[in-house]
């Protein structure tokens, strides 16, 4: 009979996910279901959700957590997290035995800025091969396996990094055009545009007059999320008089890498 491991995680995270629940049904093939409630099989259409989750933490022989800095405040990650410590301290006291459970860090979060209790865990890196495998030996002790495993550590740690440049440059991507209140069509044409360059690193693009909250979030943008990848420049501020109001503000540009916005192209055309 398989014994069932239990994959917590956000939606927008279902793509990782679901990267994991493969692996490690490709690595226990016959020995492990993965519970994932987004895959459209753990929970299939129409079956009660909270049933269906509830029966996933109380029957599982491990769990794992997807922890990044977005789902490491939603409430959902915490109780299934709560539910699988309390079943793990009375099957230890119970002499069966720890039900591991093992936050997968990743897209900003790591084991050592973990909140409490999840500090408490030993948390991993989703993009380190060697990691990954000693979260895989946990697990193959938790189903009572034992021998060399077979997955490929060093790619499915690079197909990990590869979602999480696509999760977080991919998302702030959109978030500054969002900040320049830049519809699809917009962005459209600005890849199409990037598409016919035959060369060139940068695309300059002229944005015109911003006020300084919006200036703010741009320049944070090109400090923190998207350093080294956008160049924001601002010229003299002053007073804008316009639609009947004064804003206060000044005249930018800015230069985004042509490369980035076709490679991520899938994620603003969304």
């Amino acid at each position: 009979m398989s014994k069932l491991v239990f994959l917590s995680h956000i939606h927008e995270e279902k793509d990782l996910a679901l990267l994991l629940k493969v692996a490690l049904e490709d690595e226990f093939g016959g020995f492990v279901d993965v519970f994932q409630s987004s895959d459209g099989v753990s929970i299939p259409a129409g079956a009660n959700f909270l049933k269906r989750v509830e029966n996933g933490l109380a029957d599982c022989v491990a769990a794992i957590y997807l922890i990044s800095p977005q789902s490491v405040k939603r409430n959902w990650i915490n109780f299934e997290l709560g539910a699988v410590w309390i079943r793990s301290v009375l099957s230890t006291r119970a002499g069966d035995g720890e039900i591991p459970a093992l936050p997968i860090c990743h897209s900003g979060s790591t084991p050592g800025s973990l909140p409490a209790p999840l500090n408490n865990l030993n948390g991993i890196l989703a993009t380190e091969a060697s990691q990954l495998e000693a979260a895989f030996r946990s697990i193959q002790s938790a189903v009572g396996g034992k021998g060399r495993l077979k997955t490929d550590f060093d790619v499915l740690a690079h197909k990990a990094l590869q979602f999480q440049e696509s999760y977080t440059i991919g998302a702030n991507l959109a978030r500054l055009f969002h900040i320049l209140h830049g519809t699809r069509e917009d962005m459209k044409t600005l890849i199409q545009t990037c598409e016919s360059i035959p060369s060139g690193p940068n695309v300059p693009i002229d944005i015109g007059w911003r006020e300084n909250d919006e200036i703010l979030q741009l320049e944070a943008l090109e400090s923190n999320e998207l350093k080294g990848h956008i160049r924001v420049d601002v010229s003299k501020g002053g007073v804008n008089f316009a639609q009947n109001r004064a804003s206060v503000g000044a005249k930018v540009k800015i230069e985004i890498s042509r490369g980035l916005l076709i490679k991520h192209k899938a994620e603003l055309l969304r």
